[in-house]
């Protein structure tokens, strides 16, 4: 509970929206565990999972870091294929993605492109440190979301397109 409390403190500093019903039913549906996994008990859960889902609270740059050493972690040579799907990026914008994979855009061009700034507004970096470890270790990116990202009332729709692309993806 300490650290979830200090998770929601971080969180209303970093995040303007953090009032809304959204960041309530986080806190709601994490007020407890069943347990704590040590990082050998993570890794070996990460290692025989087909999908794994990370909660990334977007305003909450480690979030970003933590999905990205998580990445490094579970890549091993000979294993099987890892890829990545974020729901920073549509969809609709997985040809931008796969320009950027095959390095024939900039990162600048990248950003421009997805309309980082403009339809995300979350910090820049970590997810873009993010993206790069992918890009290193992964076999591929997926881009996952869907419109409307500023109504937080769908975000139910966005999870159901999510789960779509994620099966499609598999």
């Amino acid at each position: 509970m300490h650290a979830l409390i200090g998770v929601e403190r971080e969180i209303r500093a970093n995040d303007p929206n953090g009032r809304r019903k959204y960041l309530k039913d986080f806190s709601n549906a994490f007020r407890n565990y069943k347990s704590v996994l040590d990082e050998e008990q993570l890794a070996q859960a990460v290692k025989h999972a087909d999908t794994v889902l990370i909660g990334d609270y977007h305003a909450l740059p480690a979030a970003q870091r933590f999905a990205a050493s998580l990445l490094e972690k579970r890549v091993q040579p000979g294993d099987r294929k890892v890829v990545l799907g974020v729901e920073t990026i549509f969809a609709r914008d997985q040809h931008i993605v796969d320009e950027w994979w095959r390095r024939e855009i900039s990162e600048e061009e990248f950003r421009e492109r997805v309309r980082f700034d403009l339809d995300w507004g979350y910090d820049w970096a970590p997810f873009y440190e993010l993206m790069l470890t992918a890009r290193e270790q992964a076999e591929a990116v997926y881009g996952l979301d869907c419109m409307p990202r500023e109504d937080l009332r769908k975000i139910g729709a966005r999870d159901r397109h999510a789960a779509h692309k994620i099966a499609e993806i598999r």
